[in-house]
């Protein structure tokens, strides 16, 4: 996740990333909608105070997904059934990154805080229940969030004036927090091995991927893969743990790396269907469950792109609102948050608009009684090529877990 000149979550004069700005991408439809995020910042808590919402008493009675998404501008996390907003959830200020566990019974939300006011936590909620948890407190600015069934990693980004460059792991049985892993300067994004063992991190203002070892008391951190030249904004791996896939912002491609040896492989350029666009500025990327499709969210031109796994090849590019800054997954829905429009585009038999949100920033989506029409490859059925609705396919139940904040496998 990252990107150059006018593009999402800001990487300031310091160093120090931001939640959203505003984007040039798609004229008109795109960029009429985000023209407040120019002079919006990073706004205190607005609304209410949330009772707590419960999936038991409050979810209609039909196969929809539900979805999670912070709102990085307020503390709230949005639960959406299918496409209607279902209530809120009070976490810290400024929730940004989310993580499901594997069974799907508890999200994990790094509150990275407010500008020049950084928040220090991580708040789990009880899926279940609808509620939050008491804070874990991680260090300053958490960012970005992986889980796996023992243990969460999180990103800490710091503040303005002393950057973040490091990693924490929190055991999930008993909420310990290990000692700071040094990472590389800015890390937004991370992801665990499906075997439990490493996780990588990508440091936007490092170039570079670190593997931290998750076996070792504490962890480690192994040798970084130096990405010269490049912004690594998010990165996601395989199913089955071969291949490492990271966005370069700034140079709007997918990068692979095999793992575990961390030989890079020649990047792929992305395209986007606006006219002139430099380059998409992908932002997030996710794996389908089977693992031969990937999605990026593509913020500078509001789009969001369907990859080939492992060949990395463009299948189709599907509008979304302005600033798509991180993609959710499971069979038959695609849920992409529109930062800077405030908004999601779900997209599930046609493309649907949900609103409002205070700039959703991460989401993650957990399966309903039955999924919808997917094609065997994992491929969203939900806006065939062209971006003409469709309405076919069978209704499965996904077997792995759900696709969580910024390229945790889904599945």
């Amino acid at each position: 996740m990252a990107e150059t000149t006018m593009t999402a979550r800001v990487t300031t004069l310091t160093g120090h990333h931001q939640p959203h700005r505003p984007t040039v991408g798609r004229s008109g439809r795109a960029a009429t909608r985000c023209a407040v995020v120019a002079v919006a910042g990073l706004l205190g808590a607005v609304g209410p105070a949330s009772a707590g919402w419960s999936a038991a008493s409050q979810a209609p009675a039909t196969s929809a997904p539900m979805s999670y998404v912070t709102n990085s501008q307020s503390d709230r996390v949005t639960v959406v059934s299918g496409t209607t907003v279902a209530g809120t959830i009070r976490v810290g200020n400024g929730p940004v990154g989310i993580a499901l566990t594997p069974d799907r019974t508890t999200a994990y939300i790094a509150d990275f805080g407010f500008l020049d006011k950084p928040a220090h936590t991580v708040t789990p909620i009880s899926l279940g229940k609808g509620k939050a948890g008491r804070p874990i407190t991680v260090g300053v600015g958490p960012m970005a969030v992986a889980v796996d069934s023992q243990e969460a990693v999180i990103t800490l980004e710091g503040t303005s004036a002393h950057p973040g460059h490091q990693v924490v792991v929190i055991d999930l049985a008993t909420r310990k927090v290990s000692a700071p892993v040094e990472v590389g300067l800015n890390p937004e994004s991370v992801a665990i091995s499906p075997d439990g063992t490493t996780a990588y991190v990508a440091a936007f203002g490092a170039a570079e991927v670190t593997p931290v070892n998750l076996v070792t008391s504490p962890p480690q951190a192994d040798s970084p893969i130096p990405l010269p030249g490049t912004a690594p904004r998010a990165i996601a791996i395989s199913k089955n743990g071969t291949a490492a896939y990271v966005l370069d912002a700034e140079n709007a491609t997918v990068i692979p790396i095999s793992l575990p040896n961390g030989s890079v492989g020649t990047a792929v350029p992305l395209h986007c269907s606006e006219q002139g666009d430099p380059g998409c500025t992908p932002t997030a990327i996710t794996v389908a469950s089977n693992g031969k499709t990937a999605y990026v969210a593509a913020a500078g031109s509001g789009d969001a792109i369907e990859l080939a796994v492992p060949s990395l090849r463009v299948v189709r590019v599907i509008a979304t609102g302005a600033y798509p800054d991180a993609v959710g997954l499971v069979p038959g829905w695609l849920v992409v948050s529109d930062g800077a429009s405030n908004d999601l585009t779900v997209l599930h038999h046609g493309t649907h608009t949900v609103s409002p949100f205070s700039f959703p920033f991460g989401v993650a989506v957990v399966p309903g009684a039955a999924g919808g029409p997917h094609h065997s490859d994992g491929r969203t059925n939900a806006v065939a090529p062209g971006n003409n609705p469709v309405a076919t396919g069978a209704h499965t139940v996904p077997t792995g877990p759900p696709s969580p904040f910024y390229g945790v496998l889904a599945g």
